[in-house]
């Protein structure tokens, strides 16, 4: 017979803290438990934040909606021009350049 241990590559250990932490590390959190406040906390120092929660639980589901809230959405150029045809998307008109080579007039020749 083979025991699992937490060094078992894909195994998801039992405890929460165990847990939460084989799971998250690997998208950049940092997670434990303040034995001095009961509540679990978790940061990502990329997007600098920092989440409690009183349980394993709660603080799993605070991290899934901020990565939910935090995922860029799709930017195709197809969807971005499907959307300007439907009208979704309205983009400014383009600036026009700034530059000595744009003068036009009498004083144009003149440098």
């Amino acid at each position: 017979m083979s025991a699992t241990t937490r060094k078992d590559p894909g195994v998801i250990p039992d405890r929460p803290l165990d847990r939460l932490q084989a799971v998250y590390r690997r998208r950049g959190w940092t997670v434990w438990h303040g034995s001095a406040t009961g509540q679990y906390w978790a940061a990502h120092t990329k997007q600098m934040v920092l989440l409690s929660g009183d349980s394993a639980q709660e603080l799993e589901v605070k991290i899934e909606r901020l990565e939910q809230s935090s995922r860029p959405t799709e930017t195709t150029f197809a969807h971005l021009a499907r959307a300007r045809r439907s009208g979704a998307v309205r983009l400014r008109p383009r600036p026009k350049p700034q530059g000595s080579w744009h003068r036009r007039g009498a004083m144009a020749g003149m440098r």
